[in-house]
Order: structure tokens, then sequence, then C-alpha cells
């Protein structure tokens, strides 16, 4: 049975998304949020597919609300591997690529990081367009020699390491750092259009964004110039980088090592025992970043995109 989703769905969701090939670093709170948090030009929704009361499979879609370019919308879909090929995918998809015909859609994205999901979209006229690297960084052996050597060097030259909750007080400063980076991301539709309005609900008030181990860089004067992110999944112990940047001023630096470097610090004190991330494989900057920090690949992501929706 295809039904829409409700609040009460949220762990059951998170706990299958962490019956995927690689664990998602997902709560139910972070479930529930992607939904509540969506501005009303997005005609966000979710469904659930119920096999004998239990949630089997789920499909959240949207309009891509961040993004200049119009009629983007996308999809992603996954099911319980016990539970295919009995229909339940392709009730999902269909359902919500229903909802997103009405809503405007013009043009349709999704990813797989699985064979069985390449060929589902495949077959609905989708073609492969990019790839990310699935990367995972092993805590207990992860490498920090060189964090306090680079942390010196660059306090010498006035910057300073902060976690996110010292700097809370600048939220117009921090999403304009975040809505550059995230700009500069290689993909087919720019995210260019991030308002400050929709980023402090949706990313700034996430509830799996850690405040205390997400660090930001600022300058001389308290400027932020460079940052990284981090989502925690408590229960499992589990990390995922949700965004890394440098302003176009500052970089050549290692400001975005420096800050990485403090997640990780904080993530292994904490306990946490890996984190998560994914990098366009066009985006070798931040890819050579990571592997310099000894993430290692888990997985390869392919995304897909239908373009025309009708």
């Amino acid at each position: 049975m295809i039904r829409p989703f409700r609040l009460e769905d949220a762990d059951a969701v998170a706990a299958l998304l962490h019956r995927d090939d690689v664990p998602q670093a997902v709560t139910g709170a972070g479930i529930g949020h992607w939904l509540t948090s969506q501005p009303e030009r997005a005609d966000a929704a979710i469904w659930v597919a119920e096999e004998d009361g239990e949630v089997a499979g789920w499909v959240r879609a949207r309009l891509r609300w961040a993004t200049s370019a119009e009629g983007v919308a996308e999809l992603w879909a996954f099911v319980e591997p016990g539970s295919r090929r009995r229909g339940l995918g392709a009730g999902l998809y269909d359902t919500a690529y229903a909802h997103l015909l009405d809503a405007g859609g013009r043009v349709l994205e999704s990813w797989t990081t699985g064979e069985e999901g390449g060929h589902f979209l495949l077959a609905r006229r989708f073609a492969a367009t990019r790839t990310q690297e699935v990367l995972q960084l092993a805590l207990a052996t992860a490498d920090l020699s060189g964090f306090g050597e680079l942390l010196a060097a660059r306090e010498a030259e006035g910057y300073e390491l902060l976690p996110l909750t010292a700097v809370s007080d600048r939220p117009e400063e921090l999403h304009r750092l975040d809505a550059g980076a995230t700009a500069a991301v290689p993909t087919t539709y720019a995210e260019d259009d991030l308002r400050l309005d929709d980023w402090l609900v949706e990313a700034l008030r996430h509830p799996q964004l850690s405040h205390e181990g997400s660090f930001v860089v600022v300058a001389a004067g308290g400027t932020p110039v460079a940052y990284a992110f981090l989502h925690v999944d408590q229960a499992f112990r589990l990390a995922a980088n949700e965004m890394t940047g440098t302003h176009p001023d500052h970089r050549r630096r290692g400001l975005a090592r420096l800050a990485k470097l403090g997640t990780i610090a904080w993530a292994r004190d904490q306990g946490y025992e890996s984190i998560l991330t994914d990098n366009d494989r066009e985006n070798t900057g931040i890819l050579h970043l990571n592997r310099s920090l000894g993430y290692l690949p888990v997985g390869t992501e392919t995304q897909y995109l239908l373009d025309d929706l009708r």
C-alpha cells in the first residue's frame, strides 16, 4: 500500500535508510525536518509503502527551490531489499511523478548508488549525467597529527577556528559564505538562489546539524571565511559532512582542511565511529582534500536526469 507520509513514520523511515548499502546518517527528526522545512514553492511531499503494517519503502519529492532554473524537480525512492520486485518502487515513483508533474516540474532529477536502481531509472527514460564518490572516514584511525601545527600557523596569520555555536550571532554572514560555496559546487543545475530565510530554516535549524561539532574559520575582525558543517546520527555513532567551503579571497591557505580537522577531532572525541561524505567527481579540490584526510571510497552515486517531465 502506498500512502502519504505521517510524521509518526519518521523513525521507521530512518531505520529503513540505515539498511541501505551504505547506511545513511539520518534520524527520524531529520526526516521530519526535511518535509516541514521546505518552502511552500517546493511543493514537497513524502509517501511510504507499507507491507504488513510496516514501512518497507519511501519516496520524497520536491521542486528544487535553491536554483534559479525553473521547473527542476527531484525525487528519491528507496525500498527495503527484501521487499523489492513487488511493485512498491514503481508505485512510489508513479505517485511522486504525478505530484511533480502537477506542481509544474519540467525536468526530473534522481540518483542511486546501486545497479538495480540504475536499471529502474533507465527504464523510465532517465539518462545518467554525473557521478559522485561516496567516501567514509574511520575515526579510530584518523590522522590528526598535523592539526595543531596547521592551527598554530593560521592563528599566527590572524585566523581563528571556532565551533558554530560561537558564531551563531552572525547568520547573515554564514549564509553568504554557505550560499557562495554551494553555488560553486559542480552540478547540472547550480543552487544559485539560496535565500536567507529558507536557509535559516532548512539548514541552520536542522536538528542533525551539530553546532558544537561544526566549525567555522573567522578572519581578523570575526568575519566567517571558511566552514565545515557536520550532521550527526548519535544512535548509530555516524556523522556526515553536510557542506565545506572557503571564501574565494581566503583560499589556498588550508582553511577548509582546518575546519574539517576540527569536525574530525570533535567527532572522534564524542565517540562517533565514522564520517560519511559524497563529492562530485568534477569537484577535484574537495576530493583531494578528503582523500588526504583519510576518507576512503565506499560507493558511487550516479545522478540521472529525465529532461522532459511529461
